[in-house]
């Protein structure tokens, strides 16, 4: 690492959540309008049940008065004027959100544009928590869909928050340096962070690329090689680009997702095909998006301000993705995902620190949103205190209480695209 990449690194930002509602002009944090209509989601009550809906804590109501409405609304530009305020320091427009970190091992420095052209799809893959894991897999085997020896050559991104960047770079050295096509990438937003800020900053970096590549590929971490997913099968790419022909969408996945990761087969096995309603499924996990991956006045695909999660969900919305409740772009076929092995990263300070600064930031100024929960009338954060009185979360105020809250908060906002 460079002398200034060595201090990056070392610099612990302060998260003071008085610095943020200093900041905060424009926000209305009274949010003193009409209550949004909830009720609870049993599929997440239930621990048991819990793992197959771990973003949607409650079930908004459908057809709120037009009063919910404009409160609805009030709730999602809060939330974006929230999150502009935790952008990176210096940022003048929404172009320049997120920097970037780069290796620079001399087998991994980035590739020059003489080396690809803007036919090359480079794979960019989201990581965090993992590097003694990510360590793990590349060694044991190939089932890894990412794995530089299931590529032809093609770039591999391995973008990770810039907190997670020195122990993914230590944890991988021997891998950057065996593998030429591997670049580790670290993302920082400032105080912004969260899935939807990573997938955003996983579209600025690809805006960045000096070969300006006509189409990218996003991965999440645990997804598994199949030969009805394999990116470099002819009739899997034709498909590909059939379909975004077809739609006229930029966002095509390679399969339908699912939130649990499953039994993993040996690379290349079939599975089989997915049922009807599984096709209602947001485009995630593995994807193809075409470029421009950032245009004027437009940050991106994917909503930074989705921070605990939904960000798929709401891009699908926006993209108009579904029809007749049917994910239109989803090629028909399981995308897998497995249990990565190894050991975990003990010193996680992004997933365990700067995360959980994000969210509780965000609840002391949405924690005053009114809410009708099963016909009481109540504040987000009288809500959690319910949440506990009823043993679904462990304690409030606590990191869990706040992701909590803004999946909530994140839930009225797709609902709200789904009224207006």
């Amino acid at each position: 690492l460079s002398d200034d990449d060595r201090s990056l690194l070392k610099n612990e930002r302060t998260f003071e959540a008085e610095s943020l509602k200093d900041r905060i002009v424009e926000v209305h944090s009274d949010y003193d309008s009409e209550p949004v209509r909830l009720k609870e989601n049993r599929l997440w009550v239930d621990k048991r049940t819990r793992p197959s809906c771990k973003y949607a804590p409650v079930l908004v109501a459908k057809g709120q008065n037009e009063n919910a409405i404009k409160s609805m609304r009030l709730i999602k530009e809060n939330r974006i004027e929230l999150c502009r305020n935790l952008k990176s320091d210096g940022a003048v427009d929404d172009h320049d959100w997120y920097s970037f970190t780069r290796g620079t091992n001399k087998a991994n420095e980035l590739p020059q544009s003489s080396k690809y052209s803007t036919n090359t799809e480079p794979l960019v893959v989201l990581s965090g928590g993992s590097a003694k894991k990510i360590r793990t897999e590349l060694e044991k085997d190939f089932s890894l869909a990412w794995h530089p020896e299931n590529l032809r050559g093609e770039p591999v991104y391995l973008l990770v928050h810039r907190l997670d960047f020195e122990n993914y770079s230590k944890a991988l050295k021997e891998a950057l340096n065996k593998y030429e096509n591997l670049h580790l990438i670290g993302w920082d937003g400032g105080e912004l962070t969260g899935f939807g800020a990573a997938r955003a900053a996983a579209l600025s970096f690809a805006h960045s690329l000096p070969y300006n590549p006509e189409r990218i590929l996003m991965l999440d971490q645990d997804v598994v090689q199949t030969e009805a997913t394999r990116h470099t099968n002819p009739l899997v790419k034709k498909n590909i680009e059939d379909t975004h022909n077809k739609t006229g969408k930029d966002v095509v996945a390679y399969g339908v997702g699912y939130p649990t990761r499953q039994t993993v087969p040996r690379p290349f096995s079939s599975l089989p095909q997915p049922k009807t309603e599984d096709y209602n499924s947001p485009a995630q996990q593995f994807v193809s998006i075409k470029a421009p991956f950032l245009s004027k006045g437009n940050r991106g695909l994917y909503p930074e301000y989705m921070v605990s999660g939904g960000e798929d969900m709401l891009m699908g919305r926006l993209l108009g993705l579904s029809k007749d409740k049917k994910n239109t772009v989803l090629l028909e076929n399981p995308i897998v995902k497995k249990e990565l092995l190894g050991e975990a990263d003990t010193n996680n300070d992004y997933w365990n620190k700067a995360r959980v600064e994000t969210l509780k930031n965000l609840f002391d100024i949405e924690n005053s949103i009114q809410v009708d929960f099963d016909g009481s009338i109540m504040t987000l954060n009288e809500l959690m205190h319910y949440f506990v009185d009823n043993n679904w979360i462990a304690s409030h105020p606590s990191p869990e209480s706040y992701n909590v809250a803004s999946s909530i908060v994140e839930r009225i906002i797709l609902r709200f695209h789904s009224e207006e």
